[in-house]
């Protein structure tokens, strides 16, 4: 079996509500086809930095990784990140490049040897507790009344993005541990927000109310903050959520301690290949690997995967409301009624593309 092809469709959506108070419009993205010479589509996505420019994106696909591809047998998918991996360098070819190719490569390897993707990757279980994860809103209430709905319908926690404004944060947290009581799992993202002090001061506040995890309080490079934040509290910091890059800058963080858990997910971080390789690095230092939302339906199909083949990741993030985030596809990774999502059982990923939604939606048809 040999690869063919490589198809991109690039398609728009609205930005969804998490960023899109931030930015608003319209995003694109790339849907990615690697095409085998028996007739076997692999799927995978991709989405420039910022939520727009598909065509940014679809552009050093089909220029710089499609003819380093095609050819190749596409089970040789180890050989294939490595080469696509070197071109990352200096930006010959994005690291969501090879994200997408990598993905698109294991849906075509459990198609061809009739198992789903977890499966193929060792199988540590079938599901996972999902929680909610919030937009960013500006009143107390509206977070509350998202708790109280979420909560309702099976989902077994609750993440908070908060405004990013400190004190406001704190009262925030405190008004929604009242209304979640003391047993329900509250975590908090503040997404890179803070000064250290601030992130100090509202840490020890959470790391109080009980809150699971306390997830990118300082900027992304922060070692230093990160190594002093991890030391005074006791809650765990997570770390590295868009970090673009592999097991090698994660080795950062863990060996200056800048950090407890580390974040990652298929679309940041190299595609499958390079989510197993951070999460064996982190299981050798006995450290929890969550995985965040995929930034998009495809590839949050296949952090589920990846998800329900590692031991170290204990949570299924699901950005609420549900349905500005779904599209595309015939189903999406949502939890039942009990909270928990459950990973396909068809060969491979498991998507089926929604090709009339694709096609009202396409912008380079």
């Amino acid at each position: 079996m040999k690869i063919a092809d490589v198809r991109v469709t690039i398609v728009q959506h609205p930005m969804p509500p998490l960023h899109g108070a931030r930015w608003g419009g319209m995003q694109e993205i790339s849907l990615v086809e690697v095409v085998t010479d028996e007739g076997i589509v692999g799927y995978g996505s991709a989405r420039a930095q910022g939520g727009s420019g598909g065509r940014a994106i679809a552009d050093p696909i089909l220029r710089v990784a499609a003819p380093r591809v095609i050819g190749e047998d596409p089970l040789n998918r180890e050989r294939i990140w490595q080469a696509l991996a070197r071109l990352e360098r200096a930006g010959y070819l994005p690291i969501f490049a090879t994200s997408a190719i990598d993905v698109a490569l294991w849906d075509i390897a459990g198609k061809a040897l009739g198992q789903p993707v977890w499966r193929l990757l060792g199988g540590y279980r079938d599901r996972l507790s999902a929680y909610a994860s919030s937009a960013h809103m500006e009143s107390v209430d509206a977070y509350i009344r998202e708790l109280e709905d979420v909560r309702a319908r099976g989902y077994r926690a609750y993440k908070i993005h908060p405004t990013g404004r400190a004190s406001e944060d704190v009262a925030l947290c405190r008004a929604v541990r009242e209304a979640a009581g003391p047993d329900f799992p509250l975590m908090l993202d503040p997404g890179g927000a803070y000064s250290r002090d601030e992130a100090m001061r509202v840490g020890r506040v959470v790391e109080q109310l009980g809150f699971v995890w306390y997830e990118e309080p300082l900027r992304d490079y922060d070692f230093t903050g990160y190594a002093e934040l991890s030391r005074a509290l006791d809650i765990p910091v997570q770390v590295a959520e868009v970090v673009p890059g592999h097991a090698n800058l994660s080795t950062e963080y863990i060996l200056r301690e800048a950090g407890d858990h580390l974040r990652s997910d298929v679309y940041w971080k190299g595609g499958i290949t390079g989510v197993i390789k951070t999460a064996h690095l982190a299981e050798a230092f006995n450290m929890p690997l969550e995985i965040h939302h995929g930034a998009s339906p495809i590839m949050n199909w296949a952090n589920l995967h990846v998800a329900c083949a590692i031991p170290n990741c204990d949570w299924f993030e699901v950005l609420v409301p549900e349905n500005a985030y779904d599209y595309g596809l015939t189903r999406y990774p949502n939890p039942g009624p009990d909270g928990m999502v459950v990973a396909p059982t068809e060969p491979g990923l498991g998507v089926e593309i929604d090709w009339d939604w694709v096609r009202a939606n396409t912008v380079n048809a």
